[in-house]
């Protein structure tokens, strides 16, 4: 064959090839070496694999151990293997192992072979290093970082796009964690892409951060090596909703469905009542923009009922003030308006409210609960519900009065209870004022305090009222008062109790007696005292007859001309002054009247040293004289010498006496010398 290949060739060429085969031949017969049996390695050896690992055998027919024959290898991966003889083994240690990921796919060397020192024959060592799957997958980070979405992102739509990889270059399949809390949210429609998308409407007002968990697994293995990763998502509000008044009522429990109604705003005004500012129920005029994460100013408008100017608002805060009186509550019991409230920057999303407001009569009293503190009394019972009784075993009813009504009883009023958590849910009260427990939900010997609240619903007055409610046990008595509360009352103590208060009252009515009978006892006693000094000239203000006095001039004025003139020692009476006598009724004949006689006195008594004072400190008038009458009848008995009879002549005398009865401290005194005039005078 190789002649034929030569004598195909051109001649000039043929003879080259020629030339060359023979010395070829020429010298492998003349020289034969024993490095000349080996020939280039090509081994396979799997990454991880331990120290010593066989990886192949050199051709070489003599062993190096002799003389003249030497192995060495070299190269760019030669110390990753070393030789055992003519054997080639992986050098490899437990801290130092061959990863395919790290090292490469491919290692290379040469061995080379001394023959007495010199370099007889070059070969090339070519390995292989096996995959293996000991490399997780991972995610990048860049993929799996927390972002943002609007809640107005479009539904279907791709949002984000994870992406992992594996060092053993294997398959990855995206899956979405279903027991993550938001996973319904999204989905994963090619799992080898990793582009999540949106599966339902996202809401701000509803969820305003979302989480989801994603899988990315290997598929092409058997060890199916998976990762994790957390994604936190943002929403971000967006301008989707309308102003909303405030207290927002749902229409549904389910918050997905987000839908509030409007209140209805209420509020009393009184007759001639102008210039304030309308307080409303259930609170004032307020609304706010439905976007939470926005919060877009609004302003308020009145769109009707403003009534010519009565009612304005503030655009701003929505404040409402009554600037014109009603001045006939009868003409115009209610008036009714409608508040627009819009956004600034887009007045299209608006929203309207109705506003009504009350005429009412002036409210001058507010209820009023008889008592501050309510005590009721329950049995446990099998029934499920049971009144509340009071002390006494008394029906308990709650009632308020309104002093704005004739008897007290405002039909406006309403009754509600304001409990305590764990005391709610068991008691109802009706508008009559009649409290119901829930027995069987009731513990035994357990006290419920509760708050009892009435309501005038038409101005809006409210007062409240302690309850406090004891659970006693089957077959209890009430107890009779408050003393008792814890205790029942027998008879015979509520008996003995009845004839203790009645002892004291009694004992109380006669120290009250005695007290104002001693009281009178003492005020008669003075006055018989001072009397008594006064009628024997012995009180301070009288004057004492005993004590020497200057004499003093007295003028006796006759108020009849005859009895002026008349001469005392004329008289047959002169020297028979002791002899008189006292008549009751002036005898029926020989009766002469004669005209009155009326002495005046003058006090021509020289000052004192002294000052009379009034108890107010005034100093007393003592020339202030007044006049006491004396009027009574004298039989008068004249004996006739010639005839030896004695004749009675009958004369009414009448004196006044100079006297000072309206102050009792003037010194008056009656100067009658040795001829006092008696009542009635007989001689």
């Amino acid at each position: 064959m190789v002649l034929r290949l030569i004598f195909s060739e051109q001649p000039l060429r043929k003879i080259l090839i020629f030339c060359q085969l023979y010395s070829a031949v020429s010298r492998h017969s003349v020289i034969a070496s024993n490095c000349d049996d080996g020939h280039d390695v090509f081994a396979k050896v799997k990454e991880n694999s331990l120290m010593g690992t066989f990886i192949a055998n050199l051709s070489f027919t003599a062993q190096p151990s002799s003389n003249h024959l030497h192995l060495k290898l070299s190269g760019k991966d030669a110390d990753w293997f070393y030789l055992e003889g003519r054997t080639i083994r992986l050098n490899s240690t437990s801290t130092r192992t061959i990863d395919r990921e790290i090292h490469g796919t491919v290692l290379t060397a040469t061995v080379r072979c001394y023959e007495h020192k010199a370099l007889q024959a070059e070969h090339r060592i070519l390995v292989e290093v096996l995959n293996e799957n000991d490399n997780k997958p991972e995610f990048l980070q860049r993929s799996v970082q927390p972002l943002q979405l609007s809640e107005l992102t479009a539904v279907n739509s791709v949002v984000f796009t994870v992406q992992a990889t594996d060092a053993d270059g294997d398959t990855l399949t995206y899956v979405i964690d279903e027991t993550s809390p938001d996973a319904r949210y999204f989905r994963v429609d090619l799992p080898n892409s990793g582009k999540v998308v949106l599966n339902k409407p996202l809401d701000y007002e509803i969820k305003t951060q979302l989480q989801l968990t994603l899988y990315a697994v290997e598929t092409n293995t058997k060890e199916h090596y998976n990762t994790t990763a957390t994604i936190t998502i943002s929403v971000i509000d967006g301008d989707d909703q309308y102003p909303q008044f405030q207290p927002c009522t749902l229409l549904s429990a389910n918050h997905s469905n987000r839908i509030c109604a409007n209140p209805l705003y209420t509020a009393n005004i009184t007759e001639n009542e102008q210039d304030i500012v309308l307080d409303f129920f259930p609170g004032p005029i307020q609304a706010v923009d439905g976007d939470e994460g926005l919060r877009t100013p609004v302003k308020y408008t009145i769109l009707s009922g403003a009534d010519n100017g009565r009612f304005v608002i503030d655009s701003n805060s929505g404040e409402v003030r009554l600037t014109r009186r009603v001045e006939n509550r009868l003409l115009i019991p209610t008036l009714r308006l409608r508040v627009m409230a819009a956004q600034t920057d887009d007045p299209l999303k608006y929203a309207v409210a109705t506003v009504l407001v009350r005429v009412l009569a002036e409210n001058r009293f507010p209820p009023q609960f008889s008592r501050s503190t309510y005590h009721g009394f329950v049995s446990e019972k099998a029934n499920p519900a049971s009144l509340v009784m009071t002390y006494g075993n008394k029906l308990l009813i709650l009632e308020a009065t309104d002093q704005d009504f004739t008897e007290g009883f405002n039909p406006r009023l309403q009754y509600s209870l304001n409990s305590q958590p764990n005391s709610s849910q068991l008691f109802y009260i009706t508008q009559e004022g009649l409290l119901i427990a829930k027995t069987s939900l009731l513990h035994l010997g357990h006290k419920y305090f509760l708050e009892v609240l009435a309501t005038d619903l038409e101005s809006g007055d409210t007062v409240k009222a302690a309850l406090h409610v004891e659970v006693l046990q089957k077959g209890q008595p009430v107890p009779q008062g408050p003393l008792g509360a814890g205790h029942v009352y027998r008879g015979e103590t509520v008996g003995r109790a009845e004839g203790v208060a009645g002892v004291c009252l009694i004992l109380l009515a006669i120290t009250l007696f005695t007290l104002v009978r001693c009281i009178r006892m003492i005020r008669e006693k003075r006055d018989h005292v001072i009397r008594t000094s006064v009628a024997d000239n012995k009180h301070p203000n009288v004057m004492n007859q005993s004590q020497p006095m200057t004499l003093v001039e007295e003028t006796f004025s006759y108020h009849n001309e005859v009895f002026s003139e008349y001469d005392h020692s004329a008289s047959p009476f002169y020297g028979k002054q002791g002899i008189y006598t006292k008549t009751e009724e002036p005898p029926p004949s020989s009766s002469v009247n004669l005209p009155s006689v009326t002495l005046n006195k003058s006090l021509r008594e020289p000052r004192r040293n002294y000052l009379a004072l009034r108890p107010n400190g005034r100093p007393v008038n003592r020339f202030n004289n007044k006049t006491v009458s004396f009027h009574d009848y004298v039989v008068v008995r004249e004996w006739d010498e010639e005839s030896e009879e004695n004749t009675e002549t009958t004369f009414t005398t009448e004196v006044e006496i100079c006297t000072n009865l309206e102050e009792m401290d003037m010194d008056c005194e009656l100067e009658n010398d040795d001829s006092d005039l008696p009542g009635d005078i007989s001689v």
